[in-house]
């Protein structure tokens, strides 16, 4: 059986400003360009609590956190201390996908075979090394696919490990309304709801396929394996260039050329 890791660096820019500077620790700090018209790039778990998040107008976040410390982001610090993340996990095994800046698969199949260690054990001394070495933390997802990976990955965070396999997804997968269902995105999750296919489990269920099928046409059966835990994607060798930093500038007044 197929082992597969989904590590996902926790507040990632935040976490790594952290690094650098213990003294932002314990603090609601977001990643923003201190400007009027600026929007949050990355909110620490402790602005979170204040609902603060990703996306939304500083001035705003300001408003829900008077005492919010803001900190310019510094894009070569976060590169830096990404290849890093990505050297650390491809010491265990060279079959790693780079999903994003912060966050990649990697098939640890053999290295259990090789160590005759429990995935839980290698899931844990892969998120005490990076935290170790660079003092950041992580949540990692381990299943015998992509899919039930990443969506482990996301249960337990900050520095949470979750085991998904198809054995305990009618206990903690089935429950999760459909809007936590990666791949179905904030257009398609209304239009389920209101044909009644409120919870992940309410995709797995075949009674619902045909309703499935009217609303997600040709992809129904590619949900319906994964809701059910079936999914046979490939873990990816990729290089660890990163590449998915955008780079956007929120202009002090509007324009209309």
């Amino acid at each position: 059986m197929r082992v597969i890791f989904h590590i996902d660096m926790n507040a990632f820019f935040a976490n790594c400003e952290i690094s650098q500077h213990p003294e932002y620790a314990h603090k609601p700090m977001v990643i923003a360009h201190d400007s009027r018209r600026s929007v949050v790039s990355t909110a620490s778990y402790e602005a979170r609590k204040f609902g603060i998040h990703s996306a939304m107008p500083l001035y705003l976040a300001k408003q829900k956190c008077p005492q919010l410390l803001i900190v310019e982001p510094h894009f070569d610090l976060y590169r830096r201390l990404s290849h890093a993340f990505f050297k650390i996990v491809s010491s265990y095994s060279y079959i790693m996908e780079v999903a994003s800046i912060d966050e990649c698969y990697v098939n640890v199949s053999d290295y259990i075979i090789e160590h005759h260690i429990h995935p839980a054990d290698l899931a844990l001394e892969i998120q005490q090394r990076i935290m170790r070495e660079l003092h950041l933390p992580c949540s990692i997802g381990i299943a015998p696919n992509k899919f039930l990976a990443k969506m482990a990955s996301d249960m337990r965070k900050p520095m949470g490990i979750t085991m998904l396999t198809r054995s305990n997804i009618k206990q903690l997968l089935w429950p999760l309304p459909v809007d936590a269902f990666f791949g179905i995105g904030k257009k398609t999750a209304p239009k389920l709801k209101a044909a009644g296919i409120e919870t992940i489990g309410d995709v797995a269920n075949y009674a619902n396929y045909q309703t499935l099928r009217q609303i997600l046409g040709r992809h129904a059966l590619i949900y319906y394996n994964k809701a059910n835990g079936r999914d046979d994607a490939k873990v990816i060798y990729q290089e660890t260039d990163v590449k998915s930093i955008g780079n956007t500038t929120t202009f002090e007044e509007d324009i209309s050329d």
